[in-house]
């Protein structure tokens, strides 16, 4: 090939390299908190359209956040694999890390495409409101990941772990995790393939549209019953963010990014490492060891990219529940015939009343359940130690 000839290309691959390294640079700028709007941090985990159509079904709601997948979305059906090979971050790291196998590099694994069957267990488990492997899309590690490097060492970058899994795994098999284990990817091909069938109906033979037809309803049904146990079991163990679906939806809704964790300016939120049970894992939950949920905070509600945690407006977060205060009456000081209010006085909603038994000239506390959104203020203001007298439990 003459030099005249190669030069198009050269000047390709250099645009294709320029391109990615934005694409990467822009991705880190939006979920760092260096931009003045918070909520930037939704916008690469957003933009996947296996989070996005995932989450839009088994939240039963569409969101502005789940338009962000859009242009993503059509690319899909227009290039198939075009954010693949030009914008997914996630590539680019996975291609460099190649780069230390090169001879690896050319050998692609033989193993079924493992990714559509998570792509399409995923959405049949959506179906019934429970995606499956939403967790597993790589925009999501990759939010997790950088998110995870400004916190100093410890639990919080377990939510973080994904992306540098994925990079090992590069490492020693490359190609894999693109060509056979990406969900997102697997998603994009789907959506080509239904092009194909939809609108070029002579482009596959009959035999492989029926082939086609039935892994999808196969892995569709097996992941619908997979969503519905679960579901079946989940019960309201922790106490989640203001804004929360219901349990039985949350656990699968959640994607691990770390993001409305990190959001939170009284750091009450911290990831599950086991205490509420294998689906729980690296999920928000809330802990009132110092500080409690801000009457007018709703920052933890506008980050959230899946629909996990539903957008909450200030002046609506005296309705919106976090848990329930119970109060333990042989702790409290006031069965003890001391004065204390520090619970009555810290309530900002006025859920925290005392009460006094005339028969017994006892002094109590009682809570209104119709007005206590379990947001913690009590329980950190209580003076009792070890263990509080009144603590926040899920409802």
């Amino acid at each position: 090939m003459t030099d005249a000839a190669a030069q198009p290309k050269r000047t390709g691959r250099v645009l294709r390299a320029v391109g990615r390294c934005c694409a990467l640079a822009i991705a880190t700028l939006l979920v760092l908190p260096v931009l003045p709007a918070p909520w930037t941090a939704v916008v690469p985990a957003a933009a996947s359209p296996y989070v996005a159509v995932c989450s839009v079904i088994a939240a039963r709601a569409l969101g502005w956040v789940a338009l962000l997948a859009l242009p993503v979305l059509v690319l899909a059906f227009l290039r198939p694999r075009w954010f693949c090979r030009h914008a997914c971050p996630v590539g680019l790291l996975l291609e460099v890390v190649g780069w230390l196998r090169p001879s690896a590099r050319r050998h692609t694994p033989r193993l079924p495409a493992i990714g559509q069957w998570l792509a399409l267990l995923t959405l049949g488990a959506a179906l019934v409101g429970y995606p499956l492997f939403l967790w597993l899309d790589p925009l999501a590690l990759f939010t997790g990941f950088v998110g995870a490097a400004r916190e100093p060492f410890g639990v919080a970058w377990l939510v973080g772990a994904g992306l540098p899994v994925v990079l090992l795994l590069g490492l020693l098999v490359p190609n894999l995790w693109c060509a056979r284990l990406c969900p997102l990817g697997a998603t994009q091909d789907l959506l080509a393939a239904l092009k194909r069938l939809v609108w070029r109906r002579d482009a596959a033979p009959s035999a492989t549209r029926r082939a086609l037809a039935r892994r999808s309803v196969l892995a569709m049904g097996m992941g619908a019953v997979c969503g519905a146990g679960l579901v079946r079991r989940a019960r309201a163990a922790a106490i989640r963010p203001p804004g929360a679906v219901d349990e039985a939806r949350f656990t699968g809704l959640c994607i691990r990014c770390g993001n409305c964790m990190r959001a939170c300016p009284s750091e009450i939120l911290h990831p599950d490492v086991g205490d509420h049970g294998v689906a729980s894992f690296l999920t928000p939950v809330a802990r009132f060891d110092h500080k409690h949920c801000v009457a007018d905070c709703t920052a933890c509600t506008h980050v959230c990219p899946s629909g996990a945690i539903r957008p909450v407006a200030p002046e609506q977060k005296a309705t919106v529940f976090m848990g329930i205060a119970r109060v333990d009456a042989e702790l409290c000081v006031l069965s003890q015939d001391m004065d204390c209010a520090a619970c009555v006085q810290a309530c900002p909603y006025g859920a925290v009343e005392p009460k006094f038994d005339e028969d017994t000239y006892v002094s109590s506390i009682a809570i209104d359940a119709s007005t206590c959104t379990g947001c913690g203020a009590c329980e950190v203001a209580c003076y009792t130690t070890p263990k509080k007298a009144i603590v926040v439990t899920p409802r």
